[in-house]
């Protein structure tokens, strides 16, 4: 299929990606696992997987159920969502470009096989051994950056010593045991610091109340009766941000998103007989 991109994860960076790869003109797949757990809900496309439809400024992503189906659909323009987490479906595929947007900071399984030109997000992959491009997601000078060779300098274990040594983290929430959350606060709202925002409901049958860390705006909570574990992230509150911007792509993944496309670009202007379009 022509203009075909797949896309590995549909949460918040991955839907910035997502989201300037459908506007610049490409077919955009995503593959994601049946019960995302991502917090940033209202700017990532993952919310399909649950209500079979999301929208991030004023593009929608669809869930198909097969890959009749998600074929069929593609070629209309629409974005697609499917539940394939092992990316099965990209052998019978054969995509020129694949995209590895997990960010899981380790190996996915993505490789060079998989498509004729692939780019995943760091750490956790090897530019030119494991994948052909590798993206720098770590906030600084570098935010963007696309390395052709060695490692993010975010990687923890090949980096060159840059990673923070004690980042702030109190502006998430972490489940504190294993069980099934109740959500109690939307995203959006301001919440006081102590404030119930969910209930966990452990196997052994408690609940137990989930508090916001500081004061802020509520930007992201996890799927309402999704399962977790224990260390889990379940919940974002920012201490300054506008309610509105948690409905809009932040500047991060925006810059993501347009290196995404550089690399994609750059690739496809060196290889003439490849064209897209």
């Amino acid at each position: 299929m022509k203009h075909l991109i797949i896309v590995r994860g549909g949460g918040e960076i991955a839907s910035g990606i997502i989201h300037c790869l459908h506007c610049a003109g490409f077919r955009v797949l995503v593959l994601e696992q049946k019960k995302p757990t991502a917090t940033r809900r209202k700017v990532s496309f993952s919310d399909a997987m649950y209500r079979g439809e999301a929208e991030v400024e004023r593009v929608t992503c669809y869930r198909a159920k097969t890959l009749p189906e998600a074929a069929k659909r593609l070629k209309k323009g629409e974005v697609i969502m499917m539940a394939d987490p092992e990316a099965k479906c990209v052998a019978e595929l054969h995509p020129d470009v694949l995209v590895d947007a997990i960010l899981n900071h380790q190996s996915t399984g993505t490789n060079k096989g998989m498509a004729t030109h692939t780019i995943a997000l760091g750490p956790g992959f090897c530019a030119g051994r494991d994948v052909d491009v590798v993206v720098e997601t770590g906030r600084g000078h570098n935010l963007g950056r696309l390395i052709y060779e060695g490692y993010s300098s975010k990687d923890p274990d090949h980096g060159n010593g840059t990673v923070d040594a004690s980042p702030n983290l109190d502006h998430l929430v972490f489940s504190p045991a294993d069980g099934r959350i109740e959500v109690l606060r939307t995203i959006s709202l301001v919440v006081k610091k102590g404030e119930p925002i969910a209930h966990l409901h452990t196997k052994e049958g408690k609940t137990i109340e989930i508090e916001a860390t500081i004061d802020g705006v509520l930007r992201g909570i996890i799927y309402d009766g999704v399962k977790v574990a224990a260390g889990q992230k379940i919940a974002d509150i920012h201490p300054t941000m506008g309610q509105e911007e948690c409905y809009t792509i932040s500047d991060k993944a925006r810059c993501i998103g347009g290196s995404v496309l550089e690399a994609v670009m750059a690739w496809q202007s060196k290889k003439p007989k490849h064209r897209f379009f």
